[in-house]
């Protein structure tokens, strides 16, 4: 999906027909636009997303008031006025025009809620144009509602992708934009059709196969019950842990509370540590007991051992005097090394053969060899091992001793929070706490779901199983059960593809997240997509992650970085479809508007994120404010820029003068004084 152009008229702030060409190209993929602060940014941001989905973001106040309002109070009662957007783009290979739009009659000072009409025509490389038929499914089909937020978003808000309560919906629309929605798709649709043949099977079948279909169906209902559960208990928690972080960031805040707030922090962070590291001390004695642990009850066998071996070479028996194989050698050459011919049954041959029974196998000597070597360094194994152990345990109690004491400094501050003056101090802290005890609730509860579904799911295993060996006479019974079993296993395939394909897709956006974060920040932060497509930041102290409070600004480069990754692993994936047989050029690459990219960042990020934006995708529409562009921004951006453009705003206040922007060293209308509120479009020839 490439812009062509956009044409708003008497939409919102623009005020008759505005129209801007938006087509880039490769060496040039960004459009930029200047506009104050609310001379329309985030208006035309929106205006994108109203004509493809005649929605707008919800920071967009008064949003039934869709006709300019200088326009809107120009016109008589009973009068209509005629308001839209168009979009023109270009998508795998064809051309489309949208136009949402609708005439609105006034009845009154305000405008009431309107539905307005959608058009979609299509333009092939032949030029022959056609109107789409249910233009808002093809448009869903192009670029699905969902997933839009990676593509339109406000630069300012786009932090909330890294809210905890977000990775749900977050991972539901990444599935959707990188292909695999079509087999979540069908491992919902399996199910019910695995039920209608469980009831074909029951029908038709004797008692004992109706009665494992129907354990069956009933572990199968249980199954949906307890996923639904898990997935209300994992939204429960990444809300009540993003609240949990809200409430603490207030706590940061106050003044009194700061500095009991921030002692908490440091002792908590040292809990979590000390926590992690007494489960690698328990697990290195694990591991010491699971390799070595033997040599603990081989005191005795050594020292028996040793006495055999020491026995037998006192005997002569080892090492042996003759090898077996030598004696072997002598026999089939029928000749001794003194000259007698060794004739079979001969007395000479019988004496060789004798001997033969007394001489030892290189294997039993090379093994015996071995063992002496073994015997003597076992002791000093077993002094090592009780060394290890040694270690281990101290390491283990001192780190409960330093839990210990930790808990209960964390305790004091608890205390010293939940007793403070201020009314608010206490307030927050109880909530605190109530977040915690749910948090708490959920997180076992979450814990016993996860065991009785494994549980379930093994029962489910073995019924089937049952199913399989059942005597099934009738025909359509045995039918229905071949076909059941089917259902399962694509099922079972399906499962498998889509954990496969969801943790290869994770991998991937990880590895893109740190790279273009790592080009962006110059701090030492790390950041990760986790299993749960969670975004944290992090760094490494001695090799040891410490995860890192986010400012807003920092937010920002995440969520920033992130849809850099989203952008570029779409256009990946579909370039594979492409070689696996896929046409379209195109497939997999979406523009990007945004609005207020710089706006909570300092200057070392404004320069930073510019030079990054340009590779973000392969079209890039930004919109910012004199103040937040014109400098480094523009600088960084300029070699990159396609078309230049300031929405060039009038405003009715009084006392208002006149301001201009400098743009390649010519100036620019940017505010006028004017007798109505309303804003224009214009492109900036270069």
């Amino acid at each position: 999906m490439r812009l062509h152009s956009i044409t708003l008229t008497n939409f919102r702030q623009f005020r008759g027909e505005q129209h801007f060409d938006l087509r880039t190209d490769k060496v040039k993929p960004v459009t930029l636009i200047f506009g104050a602060n609310g001379a329309g940014k985030t208006t035309l941001l929106n205006a994108f997303t109203w004509a493809l989905y005649g929605t707008f973001s919800d920071d967009v106040e008064e949003q039934h008031r869709l006709v300019t309002d200088s326009t809107w109070r120009t016109i008589m009662i009973g009068d209509s006025a005629e308001f839209g957007v168009e979009v023109v783009f270009d998508h795998e290979g064809q051309t489309y025009r949208i136009r949402r739009r609708s005439r609105m009659r006034k009845e009154s000072d305000q405008q009431s809620p309107i539905t307005p009409d959608l058009e979609l025509w299509s333009t092939k490389p032949d030029g022959s144009s056609e109107e789409v038929g249910a233009p808002q499914n093809m448009i869903y089909t192009i670029l699905p509602r969902g997933v839009s937020r990676f593509f339109f978003f406000n630069g300012e808000r786009i932090e909330n992708l890294v809210k905890k309560d977000a990775y749900s919906e977050v991972k539901k629309d990444i599935k959707v934009l990188l292909d695999l929605e079509q087999v979540e798709r069908s491992l919902e649709h399996l199910p019910r059709v695995d039920r209608r043949l469980g009831n074909d099977i029951r029908k038709y079948g004797d008692a004992n196969v109706g009665e494992i279909q129907q354990a069956i169906d009933e572990l199968t209902k249980r199954k949906g019950i307890l996923r639904d559960e898990r997935k209300i208990l994992e939204g429960d928690l990444a809300s009540l842990e993003q609240e949990r972080s809200s409430v603490l960031d207030l706590l940061r805040q106050n003044e009194t509370a700061k500095p009991t707030q921030e002692q908490r922090d440091n002792v908590t962070r040292q809990l979590e540590e000390g926590k992690i590291a007494l489960q690698e001390a328990v697990n290195e004695r694990a591991n010491i007991i699971a390799k070595r642990g033997f040599l603990a009850f081989a005191e005795s066998l050594a020292e028996s051992t040793s006495q055999m071996t020491n026995a037998m070479y006192q005997k002569g028996a080892l090492p042996a005097p003759l090898k077996r194989e030598f004696v072997d050698q002598l026999l089939e050459d029928e000749a001794c090394i003194c000259g007698t011919r060794l004739h079979q049954h001969t007395e000479s041959w019988r004496l060789v053969t004798q001997w033969r029974q007394r001489a030892g196998l290189q294997a039993v000597e090379t093994a015996w060899q071995k063992l002496r070597g073994q015997i003597d360094p076992m002791n000093a194994d077993r002094r090592d091992l009780r060394d290890s152990l040694s270690q281990a345990v101290k390491r283990i109690g001192d780190l409960r001793d330093s839990i210990a004491r930790l808990e209960e400094q964390k305790s004091e501050l608890d205390d010293k929070l939940r007793n403070n003056r201020q009314e608010n101090v206490q307030k927050l802290e109880s909530k605190r706490i109530d977040l915690d005890i749910r948090h708490g609730e959920r997180q076992r509860r979450l814990g016993a779901v996860g065991s009785e579904l494994e549980q379930v799911t093994k029962n489910i295993e073995k019924k089937v199983r049952e199913r399989e060996t059942a005597e099934v006479t009738d025909e359509l019974a045995a039918k229905a059960r071949a076909r059941s079993n089917l259902v399962r296993n694509v099922q079972r395939a399906l499962d498998e593809i889509l954990t496969i394909r969801s943790e290869d897709m994770r991998r991937r956006l990880d590895a893109k997240l740190k790279t273009t974060f790592r080009s962006i920040t110059y701090k030492n932060y790390v950041p990760s997509l986790n299993e749960r497509f969670e975004l944290t930041l992090h760094t490494d102290v001695d090799g040891v992650p410490h995860p890192v409070p986010k400012s807003t600004g920092e937010s920002q480069i995440l969520s920033l970085s992130f849809v850099a990754a989203v952008s570029e692993l779409a256009r990946e994936i579909r370039r594979e479809r492409r070689a696996e047989g896929d046409p379209a050029e195109d497939a997999g690459t979406y523009p990007i508007v945004m609005d207020a990219a710089f706006g909570s960042l300092d200057h070392n990020y404004q320069e930073a994120v510019s030079r990054a934006l340009a590779q973000m995708a392969p079209q890039l529409v930004v919109l910012v404010s004199k103040s937040q562009g014109l400098g480094k921004v523009v600088a960084e951006l300029n070699p990159y820029v396609s078309h230049l453009g300031v929405i060039e705003s009038h405003t009715s206040l009084a006392g208002t003068t006149e301001d201009d922007i400098e743009l390649g060293g010519q100036n620019y209308p940017y505010i006028r004084p004017a007798d109505t509120d309303h804003s224009l479009l214009k492109e900036i020839k270069r």
